[in-house]
């Protein structure tokens, strides 16, 4: 709130779920009541109202959870939140618009940015609305289909693509244009820890915190392969990268420009740390995919980034289980064209965290890509700056850059998306 104060909103609008999994359900119900915030009821918040009734939940954590949250909402919280409703609709400078927690069909239904442009198509006729604003899969995105803006604010609380920040979006109405951008913004999490702790909340609860996920891909335990891979021995991944470059030598790999990209993909993982929150088992699967990602040149040029996939999977003579492989293979098929999709495989088969690791390393990879566009090796060093708004790369290059520059704007769409930042090329001469 007072990240957006600072920025001149006029209005708070609230899409639901005040209750949730964190320590503060009372507060935050009096806190956003108070502000005077435009507030909707999220399914969430009426599972919990329906406590004393029955709780409605597949796994035991999450019935706790709604148990937690109601014993601890005071009778004012209760009344204000049984006050609200489930939708509601606004006109802002003669646009039309519907607030709705999930969907404007459904309380449950999660639209993200895989969700089927025919359904977004579908769900206009339903909204009736210019703007749909939504939230329920914690998901920032803002999509557009025929005439509607769909908007999700992603989660202040409970983020669930991997970045623990709280996450909210921020919507300027123009004449002509709907401007909407997200904004992450850091906030004290180990305060929250120790609440949590200190209330004896579940471990797994926390990890949602720490983690920035849902409570089902934190509960899900990890396959073996995955453990292996968070403490691999030097030895080990030395003789798995020995595997990486044999296959690539097989396929008659540009050697030049492969390892050219994998220098400057790794060395952006390594100065973007505090951005990406990565850690060594994901850089080695950066390191795997940016040396593989061009293999599939060994059958042409169309579609070689969908052959490198095809080949990784398949190869015996990569040294990996089924995990390790669909991630290395994926971060190798999304260097170029098409950005990750739920309806793709085996990408949509991953896990969130999963798919997350993929899109970031991912982005990474085609930065990495596009500054060696010309295959000569002209960038020598590289220095990376986060700011709040933008990552800027700085370049000490043998020649000047203005094809890589203009192909890292081209390629840099998926960076912007998933780091939320915009991207910036400087170069400087040698």
């Amino acid at each position: 709130l007072q990240h957006a104060h600072r920025r001149g909103v006029q209005e708070i609008w609230n899409i639901g779920d005040f209750v949730g999994y964190g320590p503060f359900p009372d507060e935050v119900v009096q806190l956003l009541k108070d502000e005077g915030a435009v507030s909707i009821l999220g399914n969430y918040d009426t599972d919990v109202l329906s406590v004393p009734r029955k709780v409605k939940a597949k796994r035991p954590a999450k019935a706790l959870a709604k148990t937690w949250a109601f014993k601890r909402l005071s009778k004012e919280s209760k009344n204000y939140l049984r006050s609200l409703p489930l939708e509601k609709r606004l006109e802002v400078d003669g646009r039309r618009i519907l607030l709705t927690h999930a969907s404007p069909a459904s309380p449950n239904e999660h639209l993200d940015q895989d969700t089927p442009e025919q359904r977004l198509r579908e769900l206009v006729e339903i909204a009736e609305a210019d703007i749909v604003i939504c939230g329920h899969s914690h998901i920032p995105f803002v999509r557009k289909a025929d005439s509607t803006t769909f908007i999700n604010t992603g989660s202040v609380g409970r983020p669930d693509d991997g970045d623990p920040r709280a996450c909210y979006a921020l919507m300027n109405i123009g004449p002509r244009k709907v401007m909407v951008r997200h904004h992450r913004v850091d906030y004290d999490i180990e305060e929250t820890i120790t609440a949590m702790r200190k209330r004896r909340l579940p471990e797994a609860f926390i990890q949602m915190i720490v983690q920035g996920r849902s409570l089902n891909d934190v509960a899900e335990p990890l396959p073996p392969e995955a453990h292996q891979a968070a403490d691999l021995p030097p030895e080990q991944e030395d003789a798995q990268l020995a595997g990486v470059l044999q296959l690539a030598r097989v396929c008659n790999y540009e050697q030049g420009h492969t390892h050219q990209v994998t220098r400057l993909a790794l060395e952006m993982f390594d100065q973007l740390r505090d951005l990406h929150r990565l850690g060594p088992a994901e850089r080695f699967h950066l390191h795997c995919g940016a040396l593989l990602h061009d293999i599939g040149w060994i059958e042409g040029q169309k579609g070689h980034h969908k052959t490198a996939l095809r080949i990784i999977l398949d190869s015996p003579l990569l040294p990996f289980h089924g995990r390790q492989r669909q991630i290395i293979g994926c971060v190798a098929r999304y260097h170029r064209r098409a950005e990750p999709k739920g309806s793709h495989e085996p990408y949509g088969s991953l896990g969130k965290h999963d798919r997350t690791i993929v899109r970031r390393l991912a982005a990474i990879v085609r930065v990495a890509d596009a500054l060696d566009v010309m295959h000569e090796d002209r960038v020598r060093d590289i220095a990376c700056r986060i700011d709040p708004n933008r990552v800027t790369i700085n370049c000490v290059a043998s020649a000047p850059l203005e094809q890589e520059r203009e192909q890292a704007f081209k390629k840099g769409g998926l960076f912007e998306k998933v780091f939320d930042r915009k991207l910036d090329i400087q170069w400087q001469l040698a």
